[in-house]
């Protein structure tokens, strides 16, 4: 709860200073007044069977700042946000990098909502899909961003084979493994620690050999 508090605060002295993103953020948080990410993901997974597998988490942005400059993120990077929930960090991405951003996730009513703030907000270089990770088109991907401690390995393997047609020198942040752990198509370029709402751990700037 204090550290719930404190990531708050950072976010309003950090980033409230930016008006548009201001309206974004306002907007996504009407969009769960009535029911949390945390509930609607829960009932989600509890109606697929994976309820113990899967569990709702979102980068603190404060973290994703410490992200974007220590993997040098820039604005004529494509991002995809592999993973990207409630699609907040992927709004903070276009917003604070300036780059075009493409939130991924399976969950259909996440999606709808981030849809909804994409185009009431008029945030014209983010778009989201509500799609399987194996199957969303990379081709124009600079960077993706894959915040998926909860994978399995074979689902990790999977992901490693589509990303094995990205061009090389593309970058792929992982969080707490890095992709070297299964494939020897990519190289740690940095090693940094970052704080999650279960934690701090390492996270990792994966290169495409």
């Amino acid at each position: 709860m204090i550290l719930r508090l404190i990531e708050s605060v950072r976010v309003v002295f950090c980033y409230y200073h930016n008006i548009q993103f201001v309206w974004l953020d306002t907007l996504l948080a009407c969009q769960y007044l009535l029911k949390s990410p945390y509930r609607i993901s829960k009932h989600f997974l509890k109606k697929r069977g994976e309820s113990n597998i899967y569990a709702y988490g979102q980068t603190p942005l404060s973290t994703l700042d410490r992200i974007s400059k220590e993997c040098r993120l820039l604005s004529k990077d494509v991002i995809y946000d592999f993973g990207c929930g409630t699609g907040r960090t992927t709004l903070w991405l276009t917003t604070f990098v300036r780059c075009r951003a493409i939130g991924v996730d399976f969950l259909p009513t996440f999606i709808k909502k981030a849809k909804r703030v994409q185009r009431v907000g008029k945030a014209h270089r983010v778009s989201f899909r509500a799609e399987d990770f194996l199957e969303t088109d990379l081709k124009d991907a600079t960077v993706i961003y894959l915040y998926g401690t909860c994978l399995e390995d074979k689902m990790i393997h999977k992901l490693i084979q589509r990303f094995m047609s990205l061009p090389r020198g593309t970058k792929v942040i992982t969080v707490t493994y890095p992709l070297t752990d299964y494939s020897d198509g990519f190289s740690v370029e940095k090693q940094f620690k970052g704080r999650f709402p279960w934690g701090k751990t390492d996270i990792y700037l994966n290169i495409k050999n």
